[in-house]
C-alpha cells in the first residue's frame, strides 16, 4: 500500500502536536505517563502555593501540585489542592500534606509527612493539610515586638531631643558655662587638697618609719602594762568585794542582836519600849521642864536676883 504525501504530512503534524503537548506539560511539571495516585488536600491558606509546584517525601520529588481550587461559597472560604504522585507509595490516611518553603528563594512546596498507622489511603482520598510558616514569616513575627520597642524608643528619643533643644537656649547656656566654671574651680581646689593630704600622709609615713622600733616597744610595753593592770584590778575587785560582803554580814548580825535586845526589854531602849511607867514618868518630867522654862522666860526675876549696891530685893509674890 502506497502512502501518499498528504498522509505523511498529516502524520508528522499529529506527532509534532503530541510531542509539543507532552513537552509543554513536562515543562509545567506534568508527566503524562505517570502511574501514581491523585489526592486532595484542604487548606485555609495556600501561602503562595501554585500549580506545578513539587510534592516531596523526605526531600525527594515524588509528584506535583496539579490544581488549586478556591471554594468561595463557604464561610470562611477554603482551598482544595489536587496533588498527583508520579509513583505508587503506600501510606495511611493520617498522612499530612504540609505547605512549606525549603529556602528563601524557592517558594512554597508540598511535602508529605508520611504516617503508616491506620487505613491505607487510596487514589481520590482527601489528606489533612497544614502550613509551616516560612523563615521570613517567623523572622517577621519575632521581629515585630522588637520593632514596636524600637518605634517607642524612637518616639522617646525624639521627645528627649526636643526637650534638649528647649533646654539649650541662651540663658541655659550661660548657666551651664557658670556651672562648668564653678566645677572647674572645685576640681582645682580638690586637687590642691589632695596634694596637701598626700604630702601630710607622706610626712606621717616617714615619721612612723623613723620611729617604728620605738613605737613597737611602746605598744608592747603598753600591752603588758594593761594586762598586769587588768589582773591587779580583778584581784582588788575580788578582795574588796569579799571585804564588803563580810562587813555587811557583821553589821547585819549586830543589827539583828540589837533588835532582839530591844524587843526583849534589855538596855535603855528596851526599857523605854517595854516599861510603861518609866515612859509616863519621863513624859511628866519633860512636861514639867517645859513649864519651868516657859515660866523662866516670862518671869526671870523670880529665879535670878541681882543688885549692884547689895540692896535686898523684895520677896517674890506667890502665885495663887
Amino acid at each position: 500500500m502506497k502512502i501518499t504525501r498528504e498522509a505523511k504530512a498529516g502524520f508528522v503534524v499529529i506527532v509534532t502536536m503530541i510531542a509539543f503537548y507532552a513537552l509543554f506539560n513536562f515543562l509545567k511539571g506534568k508527566n503524562l505517563f505517570s502511574s501514581g495516585n491523585t489526592y486532595y488536600v484542604v487548606y485555609s491558606d495556600v501561602s503562595g502555593l501554585a500549580p506545578s509546584k513539587p510534592v516531596t517525601v523526605n526531600g525527594l520529588r515524588v509528584g506535583r501540585v496539579d490544581n488549586i481550587e478556591i471554594i468561595d461559597k463557604a464561610k470562611p472560604i477554603y482551598f482544595v489542592a489536587t496533588i498527583k504522585l508520579e509513583r505508587k507509595i503506600d501510606f495511611s490516611k493520617n498522612t499530612v500534606a504540609e505547605i512549606w518553603e525549603p529556602g528563601l528563594m524557592s517558594g512554597a512546596e508540598v511535602r508529605l509527612l508520611l504516617d503508616y498507622q491506620g487505613d491505607i489511603s487510596k487514589s481520590g482520598d482527601t489528606l489533612r493539610g497544614q502550613i509551616k510558616h516560612s523563615m521570613l514569616e517567623d523572622f517577621s513575627n519575632k521581629l515585630e515586638p522588637t520593632q514596636k520597642k524600637l518605634d517607642s524608643l524612637m518616639v522617646s528619643l525624639n521627645t528627649t531631643i526636643s526637650d534638649a533643644h528647649k533646654l539649650v537656649d541662651e540663658d541655659n547656656r550661660e548657666n551651664f558655662k557658670q556651672i562648668l566654671k564653678n566645677l572647674d574651680a572645685t576640681l582645682v581646689s580638690f586637687n590642691q587638697t589632695s596634694k596637701s593630704l598626700t604630702q601630710t600622709s607622706d610626712n606621717a609615713g616617714k615619721l612612723i618609719e623613723e620611729n617604728r622600733e620605738q613605737l613597737s616597744k611602746t605598744l608592747i610595753t603598753a600591752q603588758v602594762t594593761i594586762e598586769k593592770f587588768g589582773q591587779t584590778a580583778d584581784k582588788l575587785n575580788n578582795l574588796e568585794l569579799e571585804k564588803i560582803i563580810a562587813n555587811f554580814e557583821q553589821v547585819s548580825e549586830k543589827l539583828n542582836r540589837t533588835l532582839d535586845d530591844i524587843n526583849s526589854g534589855k538596855g535603855t531602849m528596851g526599857a523605854l519600849l517595854k516599861d510603861r511607867e518609866l515612859y509616863d514618868n519621863l513624859l511628866r518630867t519633860t512636861n514639867s521642864l517645859d513649864e519651868l522654862l516657859s515660866d523662866m522666860k516670862k518671869h526671870p526675876d523670880r529665879y535670878i536676883q541681882f543688885s549692884i549696891f547689895g540692896k535686898k530685893q523684895p520677896p517674890l509674890p506667890k502665885e495663887e
